[in-house]
C-alpha cells in the first residue's frame, strides 16, 4: 500500500501496479516545472490535469486507488484510514510513504486576469531569477473573447520569503509589468502623434496565489515517468479498455 498526495505518487503506484491512498490535500499545479517536457500521450492525454483526472478514474475503477477523494487523515501506527464521514477503515498491507515532509522550498503561482491590452503571440517569458522566474501566458478559461490571454507568474521561494510582504503579489505585479514591457507587450493605443503611435500600459488584475510546497519524495516525477511499466492485471484491463475507446475520458 502506497500513501501519497501528488500526481508523482499516483504514477508511481500505476507503474508498480500497487494500491494507493491519496491523502488530503492533493498537491499539484498544472504549470509546475515537474511536468515540463513530459509527453503524456502514453496515457492518451495532453497535460497533467487530464492525467490526474483520467488516472484517478481508471485506478479507482480497477481497485488500485482506495477511497478516492474521501480520506480525511490516517494513522500509520494503527494502519487506519479515517474518511471524511469519520469512518475508520483498517488496512493490512505495510504502508509505503511516497511523499514526505516539506523541504522549506516552494513554487508560487500568482495568477492574473488580463483586462486591456494588445493581442500578442507570446506564451512564455523568463527572467533568470528565482522571484518572478517565469510568466506563462495562455488562452483565458473565462467567458471572454478567444484572443484574451490570462497569465501566471511563477516564483521560487523559501519559507521566510513566503511570509515577507516584499515578496507579495503587489511586487509580482510590478515585476510582471516590467518583463512585459521589455518583451514589447503593449496596452491599448493612447494616441497617434507625428505618425508615431503611443500605447498605454496593459491592464490586468490579481486573481489568486497558489503555493505548492516542495516535498521530500522517493523519486521526482520525471524519474517515475521513466520507470518500466509493470504489466499487471489493472494495466492489461486498461489497455483493453483504451484500445476499444469505451470508457476512457481523454
Amino acid at each position: 500500500m502506497i500513501i501519497g498526495r501528488t500526481p508523482t505518487a499516483l504514477l508511481y503506484a500505476w507503474r508498480l501496479q500497487k494500491e494507493i491512498i491519496l491523502t488530503e490535500p492533493f498537491l499539484f499545479h498544472r504549470l509546475s516545472d515537474e511536468y515540463e517536457g513530459i509527453d503524456f500521450s502514453e496515457f492518451k492525454v495532453g497535460c497533467v490535469e487530464e492525467f490526474v483526472s483520467n488516472m484517478g478514474f481508471i485506478m479507482g475503477l480497477l481497485g488500485l486507488l482506495k477511497w478516492p477523494m474521501n480520506v480525511s487523515s490516517y494513522r500509520l501506527e494503527d494502519k487506519v484510514i479515517i474518511t471524511k464521514h469519520n469512518t475508520r477503515v483498517h488496512f493490512t498491507s505495510e504502508p509505503e510513504i511516497f511523499d514526505g515532509e516539506p523541504t522549506g522550498e516552494h513554487q508560487v503561482f500568482d495568477e492574473f486576469f488580463w483586462r486591456k491590452g494588445r493581442v500578442h503571440d507570446i506564451d512564455l517569458l523568463e527572467s533568470g531569477e528565482d522571484f518572478c522566474h517565469k510568466i506563462h501566458f495562455y488562452p483565458s478559461r473565462r467567458s471572454v473573447p478567444g484572443a484574451t490571454k490570462d497569465f501566471t507568474v511563477v516564483s521560487k521561494m523559501n519559507d521566510k520569503q513566503l511570509l515577507d510582504v516584499d515578496y507579495g503579489n503587489g511586487l509580482v505585479r510590478i515585476m510582471a509589468a516590467r518583463m512585459m514591457k521589455e518583451a514589447g507587450i503593449k496596452g491599448e493605443i493612447s494616441r497617434v502623434y507625428n505618425d508615431k503611435t503611443y500605447y498605454k500600459r496593459p491592464v490586468f488584475e490579481f486573481h489568486d496565489r497558489v503555493v505548492l510546497p516542495r516535498l521530500n519524495q522517493k523519486f521526482n516525477f520525471k524519474q517515475v515517468f521513466d520507470m518500466k511499466q509493470k504489466e499487471g492485471g489493472a494495466w492489461i484491463t486498461w489497455k483493453k479498455l483504451t484500445s476499444k475507446e469505451s470508457i476512457w475520458l481523454g
